[in-house]
């Protein structure tokens, strides 16, 4: 007989599922049915209703619909209009790349707890991040969720699935301050190098930079306005909305930052200008600051690729222990160099577009050891 939290017996077909739902259960001529509710009053109530309702033939069940059809349906019509763009095309590669394959063909009234669990399990085995889990179980989420709104299921299968546990966070990628000056030495002769060293010296993300215009660059108060992020979506550039709100912010700019940006524009003037008709700008985004070397919007992996050759540079000239870079390193660089000289937290938080500040010491708290020995002194020196 199942037994509650207290060891009492639930009703016959009540059931307590590990994570502290109420299952109640039954059969009816083949079929079988399930409700659930964190109440155990809830759960036994609608577990009559639904008896009745099945027994007397006022509950159609739902047999024809794969779970990819609605999941197109929960698209289109429930998430089109309410979220970017660039989230948009994140769920649908979610959906074909980890869930299509595992539950697409099956009708979504079929689909259980395990089900949810293996796709979590697999991905886990295969050594996906936790970044990536967590977007499939928030478009499975959001899926199943909906379809229960609008009575497709009687029960959300993903409430009794968890995520498998994930190992420590790794250790965020930072440059010293001697690979720093190597690396900005040797970009010099990248023709990139603008951007590099505007990303070094305010933090900005990748597409952030390839999207800023230069009615964007505000060289009387020396401020960048951040307000876009440039996307790649169904083979075509667009200029969407930066990552949250918090992105949209204004970067004081330093001097020597203003002195390289000024120092592009008039290099980039002349280069339109050899080029003539071979500067492909594309309609609509003729002033970026950072296009491609032919005026067209820069792919980021244009950025990557030249970020690599800087890096195979250093190394073929001795420093073999220089390590593997990304872009993203740029803004992780910044945000540590910020630290390590005093910049508050909530200074930085604003500049850098988080959203909390505890995103901002959670990322960065590796840059505090040195700053809390030299704040550590100030007390022996009252001793």
């Amino acid at each position: 007989m199942a037994l509650n939290k207290k060891e009492r017996k639930l009703p016959k077909g009540i059931y307590l599922h590990q994570n502290g739902y109420y299952l109640g259960r039954f059969q009816y001529l083949g079929d079988k049915y399930e409700v659930y509710d964190k109440e155990l009053k809830t759960c036994i109530q609608m577990l009559e209703d639904k008896k009745y309702e099945v027994r007397h033939g006022l509950f159609a069940k739902t047999k024809n619909i794969a779970v990819r059809d609605w999941f197109q349906t929960w698209i289109k019509e429930y998430k089109e209009l309410n979220v970017k763009e660039g989230t948009i095309q994140v769920y649908k590669d979610a959906y074909r790349l980890y869930i299509e394959k595992a539950i697409g063909n099956k009708k979504i009234n079929t689909i259980r707890g395990e089900h949810i669990q293996k796709i979590y399990n697999d991905l886990k085995r295969k050594g996906y991040s936790k970044s990536t889990l967590e977007i499939v179980a928030t478009v499975l989420s959001g899926m199943f969720k909906q379809a229960m709104k609008n009575e497709l299921i009687s029960k959300n299968p993903v409430v009794l699935a968890t995520l498998p546990k994930q190992e420590e966070k790794a250790k965020v990628k930072v440059m010293s301050l001697e690979e720093e000056k190597l690396f900005l030495e040797y970009a010099k002769e990248s023709w990139l190098y603008t951007l590099i060293f505007v990303a070094l010296f305010s933090g900005m993300r990748s597409g952030e930079l390839r999207a800023l215009r230069w009615k964007d660059i505000d060289f009387s108060n020396k401020l960048i306005h951040v307000r876009k992020s440039l996307l790649y979506l169904n083979k075509d550039y667009k200029i969407g909305l930066t990552k949250t709100k918090s992105s949209v912010r204004d970067i004081p700019m330093l001097d020597i930052v203003e002195k390289t940006l000024r120092q592009h524009k008039k290099e980039q003037l002349e280069r339109k200008m050899l080029l003539g008709d071979k500067w492909k700008a594309k309609e609509g985004m003729e002033d970026l600051v950072f296009p491609s070397d032919t005026g067209y919007p820069m792919n980021r992996d244009r950025l990557k690729v030249q970020v690599n050759k800087i890096v195979d540079a250093i190394r073929k000239n001795g420093y073999n222990d220089f390590p593997h870079i990304t872009p993203h390193v740029f803004r992780h660089t910044f945000a540590t160099r910020c630290i390590e000289s005093g910049v508050k937290p909530s200074i930085l938080q604003k500049v850098l577009g988080h959203s909390k500040i505890s995103q901002t010491m959670d990322l960065y708290v590796h840059a505090l050891p040195d700053a809390k020995f030299f704040e550590m002194q100030k007390i022996a020196n009252i001793i």
